[in-house]
């Protein structure tokens, strides 16, 4: 095995945990196989041919092995949480890496190194411990290794950068079993960095640098109150001019719900300060009103963001990258319209930037956009769900967005791997055709080789 002195002194390199031969996979009819089959999005059901519940590198290669001689397609499902399901396929191989969640923090280096299925909430615990943070998303199930690969951004991207951009090292076990180390091959980690998960193997083992934690964060919440349509949209625009003026520590999300514009502003500095105040006068302004701001320390506002921690039925897509309000022009009153008509369904938009932009090259094909959209459809009644489908399928076409965010995956979305990495693709697709040549890491989305 490839020597990885952090992973060592953290005993996350390990051998066998004690499984051998036929007692590592599952089948069907048993509670742990319909445990592990289950995807956050609970209106998804997929039956993979076995599963592999595997606990540390060793299992991985066994199941990998095992998929090869059966030629069974492999899936590989660390949190569970992709939109379209792509971590469980029918008739695959998962290998499941749940239970796969050793982490290790050395205080020397300030590197943290950590296995593919550590939640982020867990994350977040473990580095604000010791004053340290890992940019990363805001829901605490979300496992690290499927967010990483994408990309992963949150609250600290812009000040910081995405989760991806701070990666430094990782193992991974190929297409053919065998075990590669990113020291050994700068392709690895260049793909890993933004190149999606489910392409080239199974990662085991990520080495990140970590950032020093703010001690606070301050935040704050401002809502419309009785805008006519118009006075939505025109909240909407002017939204996205303060919001693209905002310095890097300060992040900002504006979501359409109902009749509803909210807008966040969250910042690793105090509310207090100038350019925070600047921003919240400019909301006021338009009309928009706010309960005050809040100023929390970091582990406890966190927790505020965490989300809902058990699965839920759901249709949520990218609404594509926008470089400003210009590629929404037009198009937000009808937006603004359909969400106002269809309880259940939200149109959210982020801020990018800032550190994203600056970031060092990687797979990852989209820092020169400051704003990234996604349409939500939440539903309780099963007779509602066909209606707002259809509606998130209709404003992403009226949105015709060209680039998109390989996290929030979307099968309505056409050439998705150009969508998805853009002038990337042609390297990716060598890499892919160079770990996984016989495309045995393949699912509805998945990246062909060359």
């Amino acid at each position: 095995m490839m020597k990885w002195t952090g992973l060592a002194s953290a005993g996350l390199v390990t051998s066998s945990w004690g499984k051998t031969g036929e007692s590592l996979f599952l089948h069907e009819g048993g509670d742990e196989f319909e445990d592990l089959r289950q995807l956050f999005n609970s209106d998804l059901s997929r039956k993979p041919a076995m599963i592999a519940a595997c606990q540390d590198e060793v299992d991985v290669q066994l199941a990998v092995a095992k998929a090869i001689k059966l030629k069974l397609p492999i899936s590989v499902k660390s949190g569970g949480h992709c939109f379209i399901g792509s971590s469980v396929n029918d008739g695959s191989m998962l290998v499941d890496l749940s239970q796969y969640t050793g982490m290790n923090y050395d205080r020397g280096s300030q590197k943290l190194v950590a296995q593919p299925g550590v939640k982020l909430g867990k994350m977040y615990d473990r580095l604000l411990s010791e004053g340290r943070l890992l940019p990363a998303g805001s829901c605490s199930g979300v496992a690290l290794g499927g967010l990483t690969l994408g990309g992963g951004y949150g609250l600290f991207a812009r000040q910081y950068g995405l989760t991806c951009d701070h990666l430094r090292r990782v193992r991974m076990v190929n297409g053919k079993g065998e075990i590669v180390d990113s020291d050994d091959d700068e392709d690895l980690l260049w793909a890993c960095r933004g190149g999606g998960n489910g392409n080239f193997g199974v990662i085991t083992s990520m080495e990140f640098d970590t950032q020093k934690a703010p001690e606070k964060l301050g935040a704050q919440r401002f809502k419309t109150k009785g805008l006519s349509e118009k006075g939505m949209v025109e909240v909407i625009e002017s939204w996205f001019t303060i919001a693209a003026e905002l310095p890097d520590p300060i992040f900002s999300a504006m979501v359409l719900n109902g009749s509803q514009v909210t807008v966040l502003l969250t910042s690793s500095y105090s509310t207090s300060g100038p350019a925070f105040q600047r921003a919240a006068k400019r909301l006021k302004d338009l009309g928009l009103v706010s309960n005050g701001a809040l100023n929390t320390p970091i582990a406890k506002a966190l927790r505020r963001y965490y989300g809902r921690p058990k699965p839920l039925p759901f249709y949520n897509a990218s609404g594509g990258f926008y470089k400003g309000y210009e590629n929404l022009e037009g198009k937000t009153e009808e937006i603004v319209r359909r969400v106002q008509q269809n309880p259940g369904l939200i149109f959210q938009v982020n801020t990018l930037g800032g550190a994203i932009s600056r970031g060092t090259d990687s797979a990852y094909a989209h820092r020169k956009f400051p704003f990234l959209g996604e349409i939500q459809a939440y539903w309780r009644r099963p007779e509602d769900k066909l209606g707002l489908v259809n509606q998130v399928d209709a404003i992403q076409k009226i949105i015709q967005a060209q680039e998109h965010y390989r996290n929030y995956p979307s099968l309505k979305i056409e050439n998705y791997s150009t969508a998805y990495y853009g002038a990337k693709l042609s390297r990716l697709q060598e890499i892919k055709a160079k770990f996984d040549p016989d495309n045995i890491f393949c699912h509805a989305q998945s990246l062909e080789g060359r």
